[in-house]
Order: C-alpha cells, then sequence, then structure tokens
C-alpha cells in the first residue's frame, strides 16, 4: 500500500480507508512527519481520539513547528472545515472534554493561540489528563518563544 493511495483517500476525505494506509506505513516509519500529520486527523476522524491526542502528543514534543507551519491551501488540510462542522454539531464527541481536545488539535495546524485556548477549556473542564496540561505547558512555551523571537 502506497502513501500516494492514502493521500488520495485523504484528498477525497475517505479518512478510514487513508488511516488504515497511514498506520501500515506510520509501523514502518515512525519518523515519517508527513505521515503522522495525517494520521492524527484520520484518527480524530474517525473516533478514535485516543489516538489522536497521544500521537499529536508524541508529534509536538518531537517537532512543534512542523504541525504548525502547516499549508493548509498547498497540502490541502481539512482543519478549518472540520473545525465548522464540530461547531455545527456535523462531527459529535461525547462530550465538552473531548469537543476541545479535537478543536484544539486541528486549531495546531492553523492556529498556536486558538490551539491554545481549545486546550485550556479541555483541561479547566477536566484536569485529570496529564497529556492536557502537558499539552499546554508545550504550546504556551511554544507562543512565549514566537513572540520572544518577534520582538527580537
Amino acid at each position: 500500500m502506497s502513501e500516494m493511495l492514502a493521500n488520495h483517500y485523504f484528498l477525497v476525505r475517505n479518512f478510514l480507508s487513508a488511516k488504515s494506509i497511514y498506520e501500515s506505513l506510520f509501523e514502518k516509519d515512525a519518523n515519517n512527519k508527513l505521515v503522522a500529520k495525517k494520521l492524527i486527523i484520520c484518527y480524530l476522524t474517525t473516533s478514535e481520539l485516543n489516538k489522536s491526542l497521544d500521537l499529536f502528543l508524541s508529534q509536538i514534543k518531537q517537532d512543534i513547528d512542523f504541525l504548525l507551519h502547516s499549508d493548509s491551501n498547498s497540502e490541502d488540510c481539512p482543519c478549518p472545515e472540520l473545525a465548522a462542522k464540530i461547531d455545527a454539531g456535523e462531527l459529535i464527541f461525547s462530550s465538552e472534554f473531548e469537543k476541545n481536545i479535537a478543536l484544539g488539535i486541528l486549531w495546531l495546524y492553523c492556529s498556536l493561540e486558538k490551539s491554545i485556548a481549545y486546550f485550556k477549556t479541555a483541561e479547566s473542564l477536566n484536569n485529570a489528563d496529564k497529556r492536557i496540561s502537558e499539552i499546554n505547558k508545550i504550546l504556551v512555551k511554544k507562543l512565549i518563544s514566537t513572540k520572544s523571537n518577534s520582538i527580537n
């Protein structure tokens, strides 16, 4: 199975078919950031939010900039349309906590500040999940670093 076929499925928003191929590719090469980036979204859209969150956390620990500097046009990133579907109630999660996690993940591809806002809300709804506080620390540290670099 090829990455090209997975990318085709991803482009036509058949996330379930794309997911199985991306999983196979990721098993063979866990350093493939492009595959990981798309697999995060596939998990999110196929009701595997925990897998999405775990992979998301792993990726931002390794290289947050790779997710942050996504180009929604050239990469045909579905994040804005998926976020709109979540807001419209077309893509449903079992709780406000999960909804905010999903939106936090999606928005990091487009806006660090919006992602932080959703993860902060998720943490306020359930501070027992330590992954969320860890994500918030990483995101806020990145925001501070970005603002500091823009001043210098």
